[in-house]
């Protein structure tokens, strides 16, 4: 279930069932009657106020009026826009004709169009068209009255991305011509076009003029500046790494793959500003410090040579960032060697402040002082993972956000919001998630105000806290999800909380009514109406599941060996019979509790062959523990965490302790491999896309991210957080292959020919190993797929195998051929 809408008075609810063959249906249904419209196959379907929905199906557009139940076809319409006020309907026509109608009267069609563009508000429009190889621009406005203006005459010229200001007083546009390409900007308020060419005196030397690029046309919140692509305007020499032979360096700053990669491009890409007004233009990044962003009010940037701290062992090296004025050129260091990770880095959208993460803090920068400030200093809360996952990348639990005055800074710790001035002076705790053991944050679905794409991919939210907001919750110890409402120096007061997954909260533009959808393990995805409180059950998916058996999920508590409490969620099977034992599957990888009430519907086509409600409903209680990592021992603590949740599990009486299979796949994977080989608590295992030597993972030069996989163990998942020659002896203890001896567990693994993820070598060597040890063993590697298979039939394949095999290890079920050597068979 998908696409849940809800009409501005809340009059009137859609929303869509999709299934795996790509049908599906829209329905539309009154909050109050249930009186019900079905539709099959449509598209952009809307409400237009209470009174009707419009929608695109294959014949072109649909306005479906509400009341009477008649619809209306434009034919051969493959886009429609109404404007701000409702009054009027665009469409485009026959693929490149625009008709504009008032009341459904026909008042202006516009042939030949290229491209079109609204406004952010709706009120007007830009539009290119192209007739017999002559290109024009012009515009219409929909406020108050109708009208239409011509930007560019006819001419033997074509214009193309068309990008409004902010406010909708300017627009930019590319003109192509023939390799003479142009930036043109119009001024609507002195009705005056600005036209740069590569080829003026004050572009950048050796630079055009690059409408082709990977970099955005913008024009700047203040209408002064125009943001455009350039590159070099002759070709670089691509032959550099052509002789065929490869010569490697240690001591090269990239590997000769990236080098390599990077020297067989012609064109640079860099970002420049054009001040049409005044005449001047500049590149803003150079090859060098390519990395660039822009602050809150595009007046400055930020640039960082991405490789400088090269080689290392993170994904995203850490970067010197310098603050540049974007008008002079005035470039100064602001950040040495801070975090290359896009979420410890923010800007303030009145362009006054910097926002930034570095030893356990934020802090921020004050452009005009020039002075840092650190602004959570001894709040004593947990702002990072480092405090109970120390060996992995540090992560933030929250990119820091700002109010949309720009006096406060939104910071996000384990549980709660903070709103904290620049200067660290003022901290108000929005939020009281930590007595509660819940985890606050805002709604972005809810947020209208969220500030246009950054440069580099970055970017904030900016909240308005002077009005009602919108967070959502979710209770650490139970699983619980919901939505809160966020007055103005108000506690937060619950919308809706349950005891599920509650998603997707939308209200009505007019009214207190909103909708939202709620669902567990054993509930389908269920869209619910509240009006005042009273709420009303629209529509359950899936709902034949009621007429068969299902389980349940329930949250289960353990500790590992050092007394760390952990969550996990345990999946009864169906007709679940307490006074019996039932054979068992525990799929591991990190956390899962917060999980515990996804709905999960049976199918054959999963990416990784575990499916838990197939499981479930074939007599297997299924198992997701959490894992609690240590610093140079991730193996050594999954064993830990798993072996004691499971043992849990067996204690309360649900699973066969002889009867009990392990499964993962990737780090789950290299976590099943390497637990086989310390405990026979495991009656079979099936491990996927998996490492098993991890040293030879470690000096492994990846084929997807074209770096070495060190990093992955200095500074991410694997967790040892120092380097092979640092400890040697801790990566031999959490080895699954130099620990296969000790295997008594019958094992399964399975590949991808195509894993360029974890190369499927890693699979044909713990084969290797086992079959010299003589172990129990059968490795699947399969055509045409990688790290998790999309290809349907060998989703089918390896699902119906990874069954067949629990099923004789866990059930006692027969072997199948497929399981049987040549001596067996």
């Amino acid at each position: 279930m998908g696409s849940e809408q809800l009409s501005d008075k809340g009059n009137w609810v859609s929303y869509r069932f999709s299934y795996e063959n790509d049908i599906d249906t829209t329905f539309v249904v009154h909050t109050k009657t249930d009186r019900k419209f079905v539709f099959p196959n449509l598209q952009h379907g809307q409400f237009i106020g209470e009174k009707s929905f419009a929608f695109i199906k294959k014949e072109g557009l649909v306005l479906f009026d509400l009341k009477n139940g008649i619809e209306k076809l434009y034919a051969n319409v493959s886009r429609y826009d109404y404007s701000a006020d409702v009054h009027y309907l665009v469409t485009l026509e026959d693929a490149s004709t625009l008709v504009i109608r008032k009341n459904e009267t026909v008042i202006e069609r516009i042939e030949n169009v290229t491209a079109y563009e609204w406004n952010n508000d709706k009120t007007k429009m830009v539009y290119a068209t192209l007739l017999h190889g002559k290109g024009s621009v012009s515009s219409l406005s929909f406020k108050n009255t109708f009208s239409k203006q011509q930007i560019l005459k006819p001419s033997a010229q074509t214009f193309e991305v068309l990008k409004w200001q902010q406010n909708g007083n300017s627009v930019a546009f590319y003109r192509v011509d023939k390799g003479n390409e142009a930036v043109c900007y119009y001024d609507f308020v002195a009705n005056k076009l600005f036209t740069l060419n590569s080829s003026d005196a004050t572009f950048p030397v050796q630079m055009k003029i690059a409408p082709d690029q990977n970099i955005a046309l913008k024009v700047s919140r203040d209408g002064k500046k125009v943001f455009f692509g350039i590159t070099n305007s002759v070709a670089r020499d691509t032959t550099k790494y052509s002789s065929g032979i490869e010569v490697w360096h240690a001591k090269d700053q990239l590997l000769y793959r990236e080098r390599k990669l990077r020297a067989s491009v012609p064109y640079s890409q860099l970002l420049a500003v054009w001040f049409p007004k005044e005449g001047f233009v500049r590149s803003l990044n150079s090859e060098q410090q390519k990395w660039v962003a822009l602050n809150g009010t595009q007046d400055k940037a930020l640039l960082a040579n991405m490789d400088y701290y090269e080689p290392q062992y993170k994904l995203n090296a850490d970067r010197d960032f310098y603050l540049i004025d974007i008008r002079t050129g005035a470039k100064e260091l602001l950040l040495e060697k801070q975090s290359g990770i896009d979420s410890q880095l923010d800007f303030s959208p009145d362009g006054k402040y910097v926002s930034y993460y570095k030893n356990s803090d934020w802090w921020v920068y004050d452009i005009v002082k020039k002075s840092h400030t650190n602004i959570t200093q001894g709040l004593n809360v947990s702002w990072d993972n480092w405090v109970d996952d120390p060996g992995t990348e540090l992560r933030v639990w929250g990119q820091t956000d700002w109010t949309k005055d720009g006096k406060f800074v939104i910071c996000y710790d384990y549980h709660d919001i903070w709103a904290i001035s620049p200067d660290g002076k003022q901290r108000k705790q929005l939020t009281s998630g930590k007595d509660k053991d819940i985890r606050f944050q805002f709604d972005t679905s809810a947020v209208s105000n969220i500030q246009e794409f950054n440069y580099s991919e970055t970017g904030s939210t900016v909240y308005d806290l002077s009005k009602e907001v919108v967070l959502t919750s979710y209770n650490l110890q139970t699983g619980a999800h919901g939505f809160f409402n966020l007055k103005p120096n108000q506690e937060a007061k619950p919308l809706i909380v349950d005891d599920a997954m509650v998603t997707k909260f939308k209200n009505s533009k007019k009214g207190t009514s909103f909708i939202f959808v709620k669902q567990r393990f054993d509930l389908p995805p269920t869209l619910v109406f509240d009006n005042n409180g009273l709420q009303k059950v629209i529509v359950q998916s899936n709902a034949h599941q009621k007429n068969y058996h299902w389980g349940k999920s329930e949250m289960i508590y353990y500790s590992d060996s050092k007394g760390t409490p952990l969550r996990g969620i345990l999946y009864y099977p169906a007709s679940y019979d307490a006074t019996k034992n039932y054979p068992m599957v525990v799929f591991i990888y990190e956390t899962f509790s917060k999980y515990r009430h996804e709905y999960i519907h049976p199918s054959l086509h999963n990416g990784i062959g575990f499916n838990i409600a197939n499981l479930i409903t074939d007599g297997y209680a299924v198992l997701l523990p959490d894992i609690s990592f240590e610093k140079g021992n991730s193996a050594i603590s999954a064993v830990d965490c798993v072996t004691a949740a499971t043992k849990k599990v067996i204690e309360m009486g649900v699973a066969d302790a002889k009867r009990i299979g392990l499964t993962g796949q990737s780090f789950g994977g290299y976590e099943t491999n390497f637990i086989i080989t310390q405990t026979d608590l495991f009656a079979t295992a099936i491990s996927g896309s998996a490492v098993t030597d991890n040293l030879q993972h470690y000096f492994t030069i990846n084929t997807d991210y074209t770096n070495i996989d060190a990093w992955r163990y200095e500074n991410q998942q694997y967790r040892m957080g120092f380097s092979f020659y640092e400890n040697q002896k801790a990566y031999y203890s959490n080895s699954p292959l130099l620990n296969a001896s000790k295997i008594n567990t019958p094992l399964l693994t399975w590949a991808g020919k195509d894993d360029g993820n974890v190369q499927p070598r890693q699979a044909e060597t713990f084969y290797a190993a086992l079959r010299r040890l003589k172990k129990e063993h059968v490795m699947l590697v399969y055509d045409n797929d990688g790290h998790i298979f999309h290809n349907p039939k060998n989703q089918e394949d390896l699902l119906r195998k990874m069954n067949e095999w629990f099923g004789h290890y866990l059930k006692g079920e027969p072997k199948q051929a497929w399981m049987k050597s040549d001596i067996e068979q």
